[in-house]
């Protein structure tokens, strides 16, 4: 297959985990052949032992894989190493566990194609795992759309594997990343590209169909203890805010950042750790701030105009906000060793 008759690459980074990456595997193929021709699958093994090519051996993915390993050095760092290996016109990347509708692609690029646009998403799908490694489908909650980046990446946040970008898009964006590569940002690697992607300009187009689903399994995964994604993301956060230039380009996105920040500082249980509950707000009173900012529903922003954001969330916070305990997912050992250093 030659570079320019490359449609699609499909970049899946792992480690170990192979279980779950025979699903996300044949899911990739099964969507592969709903498109003519030209998609590549590109398996980046981040130092699994034994190599994934050797675990896998023996199973039929039903479409040719191609391997890339790397040292350990982290899912994001993994994906940026298919990134450039990339021929394809546009990406997707998966991680090991994903699953994806078989007319995912076929959708997404019509729709690429046809509105010239640099990023395609969808909606989500439940999925159902069969014993051949094949997967059945469902409609899941529909993703909000929007069409401002800031708001697109920063707000909707789609599932890591909903958005089908542009690979010339990405490249331009990536080859000097705003948030730079970080081990500790490992758990939130979307998170970690779409604010690397958000102050940048991009037409966003949406099909409006459940086509990325999240695969059910037992093993260990990052979304099972929020405060760990927690902390990584405010690593994100607060390096972006450090980082990015302050122009008139990127006033949006810095603005919306802060709002987000501040969102998700609300919702915090009231009694959660203390200097993560300050660093958080910190991004928020560091961020440049907009009339009519959206910091909450109409009955917050009713009482925060009379004594103030911060002292109204604290509030509210009080009145209304669970306690750690009733939301911890962690041990008293992993909660400090998550929280060590903030």
């Amino acid at each position: 297959m030659t570079s320019s008759s490359v449609q699609v690459s499909i970049v899946i980074p792992a480690f170990n985990r192979v279980e779950p990456l025979r699903f996300t595997l044949r899911s990739a193929a099964a969507a592969a052949r709903a498109v003519d021709g030209g998609v590549e699958i590109l398996l980046v093994d981040d130092g699994s032992t034994p190599p994934l090519a050797e675990q896998l051996a023996g199973f039929d993915s039903r479409a040719a894989i191609t391997h890339l390993r790397q040292p350990n050095s982290g899912s994001i760092v993994a994906r940026l190493t298919g990134l450039a290996a990339a021929r394809g016109e546009f990406v997707l990347f998966l991680d090991s566990d994903d699953l994806i509708h078989p007319d995912k692609l076929k959708l997404n690029l019509a729709a690429l194609r046809q509105s010239q646009a640099d990023i395609s998403h969808d909606d989500r799908a439940l999925a159902e795992l069969e014993s051949d490694y094949s997967a059945t489908y469902r409609p899941g909650p529909a993703v909000s759309h929007a069409i401002e980046p800031a708001e697109f990446f920063f707000r909707v946040q789609p599932l890591p594997h909903g958005p089908v970008y542009r690979r010339d898009y990405l490249q331009r964006h990536l080859a000097s990343p705003i948030v730079p590569t970080d081990r500790r940002m490992d758990s939130v690697g979307d998170i970690w590209l779409y604010y690397n992607l958000a102050p940048f300009p991009a037409r966003i187009v949406k099909v409006d169909a459940p086509l990325s689903a999240i695969g059910p399994h037992e093993e260990d995964r990052f979304s099972r203890h929020w405060e760990k994604l927690g902390v990584a993301a405010l690593l994100v956060a607060e390096a972006f805010m450090a980082r990015c230039p302050r122009t008139p380009e990127t006033l949006r996105a810095r603005e919306v950042a802060g709002e987000v920040a501040f969102d998700s500082w609300r919702r915090l249980p009231r009694d959660y750790h203390r200097g993560y509950d300050t660093r958080l707000l910190g991004i928020w009173r560091g961020a440049p701030k907009r009339p009519g900012a959206r910091l909450g529903g109409n009955g917050f922003n009713t009482v925060a105009r009379v004594i103030g954001p911060v002292t109204a969330g604290r509030l509210l916070r009080q009145l209304r906000g669970g306690s750690y305990a009733a939301c911890r997912t962690l041990t008293d050992e992993q909660y400090a060793e998550a929280l060590a250093g903030i």
